[in-house]
């Protein structure tokens, strides 16, 4: 009898446990930075990624790296470039190389299926060759998967992401109509199979990256143009994700569901942000390669429509997702980041956040606070009178002297950049 009712108890913490513990989901666009999310004050309208920052808090100031593969592995591992060794964009499945190794590197998602989490990942996986290694998304903490794979040398039908695309699906693979469809409907499928326990969703989207094609919703009448087919990739984008939003608040998920929406990097084609041009971003060594939107929305934390000036970077996800379940983290583990949850419930207190966020592209380096950017380079800018970086900060400027300085430290005390995880990196990349 003793041990029914200590099995009874067991199972009834557990439960209470698994309740209090939210949903994650993290969605990152690819390729789309703040001047095409209306929101932000781009002439673009993204009325679902808007309706999800009146619901949220939208963050004016995030974070990442200007280039694609290093910033997912940033967010995966909440290590900065110089740590992880991964610090320019390299496609491992198209060029070689052990890529992101479970044995070396755990990843969020490891520790929260290994504390409960059911896990699942939908989308653009490129930094590990899946035709090689078919169990590595589950050795990194994924128990289900739709992705495409990315480009693997030596297998043209790998090519092809859109229209009738290449998707792995648990392991198998097969062509979709239309992949960024497959894989939203997989999510949703996922989300209502596993809507009674908590669950991540992490959903690296394949849109808005080229080969910009048109979609199913402008298909019959596709536009012409780069530019005309790129806002099309836009729109869909916001479609997919209003989906996917619906069908949380549809099963009634809202109330204890995290849902995050942010970009890889800058814009892959210049965009308008307050009613001005905007350059692109992608690539570049500037704030707008790695400025991106950040809009999160957590019912149980926060009442929403909060525009928040506080400091993001990728770092700062994986202290997150570990505070919002409850873990811990490891002793072994040690994180570059800092958790913004309590930013998030709207406290104040300056000790808890960030002062600086940073971000490196190749050896190139740069860090910034509220105001002001100084880079690798030297050069140091007032973003908020000079957001296009085109001239230095004024020597009659009596604060700036001091807030270079106090960035030069900073910059200083970081280590060089740590091995590239691949021999090929330097040979293959182009």
């Amino acid at each position: 009898m003793k041990k029914l009712l200590l099995v009874l108890w067991t199972t009834a913490i557990l439960h209470v446990h698994a309740a209090e513990r939210p949903n994650i989901i993290l969605v990152v666009v690819d390729d789309m930075g703040r001047d095409w999310v209306s929101c932000y004050g781009a002439t673009h309208s993204t009325p679902n990624i808007d309706r999800l920052a009146e619901q949220g808090v939208r963050y004016e100031t995030a974070w990442c790296t200007p280039i694609c593969t290093p910033t997912r592995v940033t967010l995966l591992t909440g290590l900065y470039p110089f740590h992880h060794g991964w610090i320019q964009h390299y496609d491992v499945p198209r060029w070689g190389g052990a890529g992101l190794r479970p044995d070396r590197f755990t990843t969020f998602a490891r520790l929260l299926r290994e504390d409960g989490y059911s896990t699942a990942i939908g989308g653009k996986w490129q930094i590990n060759h899946l035709g090689k290694e078919p169990d590595a998304l589950e050795k990194h903490g994924f128990d289900e998967h739709c992705v495409w794979p990315g480009v693997e040398d030596g297998q043209p039908e790998t090519q092809e992401r859109f229209w009738n695309g290449l998707v792995v699906t648990n392991g198998k693979r097969s062509k979709s109509s239309y992949g960024p469809d497959t894989i939203n409907r997989f999510l949703i499928d996922y989300i209502k199979r596993h809507k009674d326990r908590p669950f991540l969703l992490y959903y690296p989207m394949l849109l808005t990256h080229g080969p910009h094609a048109a979609t199913p919703m402008n298909k019959a009448e596709a536009p012409e143009g780069k530019p005309a087919l790129y806002a099309g990739n836009v729109t869909y984008m916001d479609h997919l994700v209003g989906k996917l939003v619906r069908t949380v608040d549809e099963l009634g998920l809202r109330e204890r569901t995290v849902i995050i929406f942010t970009g890889d990097n800058g814009s892959a084609l210049p965009g308008t942000l307050n009613g001005e041009p905007y350059p692109k971003g992608k690539g570049r060594q500037a704030d707008w390669g790695a400025h991106v939107p950040f809009i999160v929305r957590a019912p149980f934390l926060s009442s929403g429509g909060i525009v928040s000036r506080d400091l993001v970077d990728f770092t700062d996800l994986y202290p997150t997702f570990l505070e919002l379940a409850g873990i811990e983290p490891p002793k072994d583990i040690k994180l570059d980041g800092k958790s913004f949850v309590s930013g998030l419930r709207g406290d104040e207190d300056p000790f808890k956040k960030r002062s600086w966020i940073y971000s490196q592209i190749g050896d190139f380096r740069m860090i910034r606070d509220w105001t002001h950017i100084l880079d690798s380079k030297g050069a140091f800018h007032n973003l908020l009178k000079d957001p296009r970086q085109e001239e230095e900060v004024s020597p009659l400027d009596k604060i700036a002297p001091g807030r270079r300085q106090r960035l030069q430290m900073i910059l200083d005390r970081f280590p060089g950049n740590a091995p590239a995880p691949f021999p090929e990196f330097k040979i293959r990349h182009p």
